[in-house]
């Protein structure tokens, strides 16, 4: 996914993604353009825009915001640009990603959320997206996600993952489940915690030694109804038995 910058001059700002694959140009402005856009006939940019600005042409087909005031992404946040291939949020201050924030954006293809704050995103936020390729959600704040949030994105051929804080423990096991039953190529970057994992790479855990179950159908915290969970590498050692959080669904393991 590599990184990203922004260039101008001779009248037209670039820009591009080292090694991603993705260069997209920027005429002087023509017509309606929101406060602190630039935008051509299919292409915009927002920098430093306090909110999400709407006012765009519906057969949009670029856009990126980059530090931003944005706080959150909330349901149908671009239901009015459904022509969109590219949504790019780069060094934005908003935390949250709220279910269906991509709604209605059917032909939406790379999907790169990076750099930003976003400590929780919700299992349904990507809903829909049913021509996605390229998703990062790389450097952000996120410790786990949740279970079956690429449900329905059977189109996706590159995931980017890496430069999140992820929690090694039950949160995760969903994600080495998924891992080898996709046609994608994951990123995910290496643990955060619990201390024993710290700084292993997640495709290094074996899932089939993890040892995760719910007790009462609850997800009360560690002491109040969960068993510890134990992760291991591939070569069988034991790496740590910390208190977990593991999702309902784990109930079987």
């Amino acid at each position: 996914m590599g990184g990203a910058g922004i260039l101008g001059g001779a009248g037209f700002l670039l820009w591009w993604r080292a090694g991603g694959g993705v260069v997209v140009a920027w005429r002087p402005p023509k017509g309606k353009c929101p406060l602190r856009c630039s935008c051509s006939k299919d292409s915009a940019l927002c920098e430093g825009s306090p909110d999400l600005p709407v006012s765009f042409s519906p057969n949009l087909l670029s856009l990126s915001f980059v530090r931003t005031g944005v706080t959150q992404l909330k349901a149908g946040s671009f239901l009015r640009i459904p022509s969109l291939h590219l949504l790019l949020f780069t060094s934005n201050s908003f935390s949250v990603i709220e279910d269906d924030a991509f709604a209605g954006l059917s032909h939406l293809q790379y999907l790169f959320i990076e750099d930003n704050e976003i400590g929780s995103i919700s299992k349904n936020a990507l809903r829909g997206l049913r021509s996605l390729t390229h998703l990062s959600l790389a450097n952000n704040h996120l410790e786990a996600l949740p279970r079956f949030l690429f449900r329905g994105l059977e189109t996706l051929t590159h995931v980017d993952l890496r430069g999140n804080p992820f929690q090694c423990d039950c949160r995760v096991l969903w994600l080495l489940q998924w891992m080898p039953t996709v046609n994608a190529s994951v990123g995910t970057g290496a643990c955060a915690g619990p201390a024993a994992l710290s700084h292993m790479q997640l495709r290094h855990l074996d899932p089939e030694t993890f040892k995760c179950r719910a007790i009462g159908g609850g997800l009360s915290r560690w002491g109040a109804g969960l068993t510890p969970c134990r992760a291991f590498s591939r070569r069988g050692k034991t790496l740590s038995k910390q208190p977990c959080l593991p999702e309902p669904q784990f109930s079987h393991l």
